[in-house]
C-alpha cells in the first residue's frame, strides 16, 4: 500500500528564538561517509538509535527542520516534551511540540543535542522523520533501487547528468518543464508518487481509481488523475520513468521518480545530479568521491 507523506511546514515564531531551537551536531564516520541500507516501507526507512533504544525512521526530503518523532516513540525512547510553539502546517494553526534529543546514531553518524518535533504520523507504520537539514547538511546520494543511501560525499557524477536545484525552506527544488512551461517541483522522498498541482497542470488527466493517502489528519481515499502530459524535460533532457498525479495543491517528485533515477545532491553549490538506474550493486562507501565540477 502507497502513502503520501504530509509535507512539514513549521513555522517558528518569534516568541522563541532561534537559539533556543537547538540544530544537531553532526558528527560522521572518520573517512566522512555515512552509509545507509534503505528499507522500504510506504517510504523509505532507516534503522537509529536513541538513548540506546531502536527506532525505524522515515528518510523525507520533504520534511522541513531535522525530523520528526511519534508521542509514541517518543515515549519509548525516553525523549521528553521540552517545549511547544505556535506552528501553522497542513491542518492550519496548531501547537508544534519539541522534544530534546541527545543523540541519534544510524550509519556510522551521529547527531546530538538538538531538539525535534513531536506529532502523530497517522497512518504510517513508522516511529517519525528523518529531515532536510539532516539530509542535505553534507552531500547527499539516494539510489532507491538498490536501497542505498549516502550521506558526505557522492559517487562520480561525471556521467551524470547536472541540473541547478535551490533551497526552499530547507527543501531541495528543481524545475522541471511540463509541455515548455517551468513547474518548480520539491524532490520528496516522503512520497511515494509525484504530484503536481491543478494551479500548474491544467491540461487532460486519465481516471485510474482511488488510493489511500496518509497525513497527520489520517487515512482516507483520494481520486487519482494521472496527468497526460506529452512533453516532460528536467535540465534541458527528457524526464523519465515517472507520472504525476494532479493534486490540489502539492508539486512533489516522490518515490517513483527516485526509483527511476538515483540523484546526487550537493545544496552549499546548488547542484543536482540525475543517474541512470543501475540493477547492480550499490556502489561502496569506499568509492565514493566529492562531486565532480563540471
Amino acid at each position: 500500500m502507497k502513502f503520501l507523506s504530509t509535507l512539514l511546514l513549521l513555522t517558528w515564531f518569534s516568541s522563541l528564538s532561534a537559539q533556543e531551537i537547538k540544530k544537531p551536531k553532526t558528527e560522521l564516520p572518520p573517512n566522512g561517509i555515512a552509509t545507509f541500507k534503505l528499507h522500504l516501507r510506504s517510504i523509505p526507512t532507516i534503522r537509529v538509535k536513541i538513548n540506546g533504544k531502536d527506532l525505524v525512521l522515515g528518510v523525507d526530503t520533504g520534511c522541513q527542520g531535522p525530523g520528526v518523532l511519534t508521542p509514541q516513540a517518543a515515549l519509548h525512547c525516553g525523549v521528553q516534551e521540552a517545549f511547544s510553539t505556535p506552528s501553522m502546517g497542513n491542518s492550519g494553526r496548531s501547537e508544534t511540540v519539541f522534544g530534546y534529543i541527545k543523540e541519534i546514531s544510524a550509519g556510522g553518524a551521529k547527531w546530538k543535542d538538538f531538539h525535534i518535533s513531536i506529532m502523530p504520523l497517522d497512518g504510517m507504520d513508522i516511529d517519525g522523520l528523518l529531515g532536510a537539514d539532516i539530509l542535505f547538511e553534507h552531500a547527499f546520494y539516494m539510489d532507491l533501487t538498490n536501497r542505498v543511501m549516502i550521506l558526505g560525499k557522492t559517487p562520480d557524477t561525471s556521467s551524470a547528468h547536472e541540473v541547478s536545484c535551490y533551497s526552499r525552506g530547507g527543501h531541495c527544488g528543481v524545475n522541471i518543464e511540463v509541455e515548455g512551461q517551468k513547474v518548480p517541483m520539491i524532490v520528496d522522498s516522503g512520497a511515494s508518487k509525484s504530484y503536481m498541482s491543478s494551479l500548474k497542470f491544467k491540461g487532460e488527466t486519465k481516471f485510474q481509481g482511488f488510493l489511500p493517502v496518509a497525513s497527520v489528519r489520517g487515512v482516507g481515499l483520494t481520486r487519482v488523475e494521472v496527468c497526460d502530459i506529452h512533453s516532460l524535460r528536467l535540465g534541458g533532457a527528457p524526464l523519465t520513468g515517472v507520472e504525476f498525479i494532479r493534486d490540489k495543491e502539492h508539486n512533489l517528485l516522490g518515490d517513483d521518480f527516485l526509483m527511476a533515477h538515483p540523484i546526487a545532491v550537493d545544496m552549499p553549490s546548488r547542484r543536482l545530479w540525475l543517474f541512470e538506474a543501475q540493477k547492480s550493486n550499490p556502489i561502496p562507501a569506499a568509492e565514493a568521491s566529492a562531486p565532480k565540477t563540471k
